[in-house]
């Protein structure tokens, strides 16, 4: 009578288990959650976005300085209240701590000395803007990441983290009322550049080690040779696990504003993560003067997670009166049906890809690259 494989190849039945098992841990350590679909860009602490059937979440933020007011002394009391009330309502959240020359501690450069350039934004003058290259910024970065993740890394409604960067207002990667001229006097460098952006990334995704990152780009000098840079070498880099992907937050259906960084991201295998750039009724912000562009350009781009206004989520006040929620539908089955890995409200589990691709998109192997 024949043997069982089990009987007749305990040896090789023995190390084939092994193999599978510690192929399913690993898989299981790299499978991250990627959130899909719509969340609203702000109103945490308010009640009515989450009446919305189309809500799948909200971005909860705060500045840099407001968290760490003085060096190494923490208050998340603003965090936490807002994070109470998505937990509440039982849905994912988003995170972003502002830094740069509007939301960075006084005490980075009053007390630690790092150096910064002055520059206007939004019409105001007197902003000091801490260079991002330096490497107390960069000492600082990894440790708020570090305090961030102790707080809230453990919280399964956590969905994505966008990296504190030294840009004009801390999130956003543009340098609007930058005087460039000035900035390569402090030593600016495009390869300086793209490597504080992918440091203080690392930083952020070594820290929430379970977690999508996102990282916002914009072009720099009027080009997009370094976010390209940027964002290509980081979905590149095999320590990140595919986690970190790109931000987005100027989502209008418009194709000529930055249009060289719209081509780089339609070509971009990674994941990408956008916010609208206005509300609905601004109508001048958006191609032609329809909101509606905005999921059509999502779907081009190839973009699975879209943050409209809270303005497109209340139920009452001022607000679009729900007349979006369809539009956002509509996305949100597109997203899953592109980009889900794991149901919206389960964790990922052994054993599924790390993230899914793009579709229609080059692999990995078809990066781009700015010579």
């Amino acid at each position: 009578m024949a043997q069982s494989m089990h009987q007749k190849c305990p040896t090789y039945w023995l190390l084939t288990t092994l193999l599978l098992s510690l192929a399913c841990s690993a898989s299981s350590a790299l499978a991250v959650y990627k959130p899909t679909g719509v969340f609203s860009s702000s109103g945490a602490s308010q009640s009515n976005i989450y009446q919305n059937p189309e809500l799948r979440g909200v971005l909860i933020r705060t500045g840099w300085s407001k968290l760490e007011p003085r060096p190494g002394e923490f208050d998340f009391r603003h965090l936490d209240a807002q994070v109470a009330n998505a937990q509440k309502h039982g849905v994912h959240w988003s995170l972003a701590v502002a830094g740069g020359a509007t939301a960075s501690p006084a005490w980075l450069i009053d007390t630690l000395q790092t150096d910064f350039v002055q520059i206007s934004f939004r019409g105001k003058s007197g902003y000091r803007l801490p260079l991002y290259w330096d490497p107390i910024v960069q000492a600082r970065l990894a440790l708020l990441a570090q305090k961030l993740a102790e707080r809230y890394q453990d919280d399964s409604q956590l969905a994505l983290v966008y990296v504190t960067q030294m840009t004009s207002n801390g999130i956003e990667g543009h340098l609007n009322g930058v005087d460039m001229n000035t900035m390569r006097e402090a030593g600016y460098t495009d390869d300086k550049w793209v490597n504080a952006s992918k440091q203080a990334a690392h930083d952020f995704a070594d820290a929430f080690k379970n977690k999508a990152i996102a990282i916002e780009l914009h072009e720099l000098n009027g080009s997009a040779a370094v976010p390209t840079r940027i964002m290509n070498e980081l979905w590149g880099d095999p320590s990140l696990e595919k986690r970190v992907g790109v931000g987005l937050w100027w989502l209008s259906g418009k194709t000529h504003y930055q249009a060289g960084l719209i081509d780089a991201l339609t070509a971009y295998p990674g994941d990408i993560y956008a916010q609208v750039i206005g509300r609905s009724d601004q109508s001048h912000r958006f191609e032609s003067g329809d909101y509606s562009h905005v999921f059509e350009q999502a779907k081009q781009i190839g973009i699975r997670y879209i943050e409209p206004w809270e303005y497109e989520f209340r139920s009452s006040g001022r607000s679009a009166q729900g007349k979006w929620n369809s539009a956002m539908a509509d996305f949100n089955q597109w997203a899953d049906t592109h980009y889900r890995d794991t149901p919206a409200n389960e964790s990922a589990t052994c054993c599924p890809a790390s993230g899914a691709q793009k579709s229609d998109q080059p692999s990995a192997a078809g990066l781009i690259t700015d010579k």
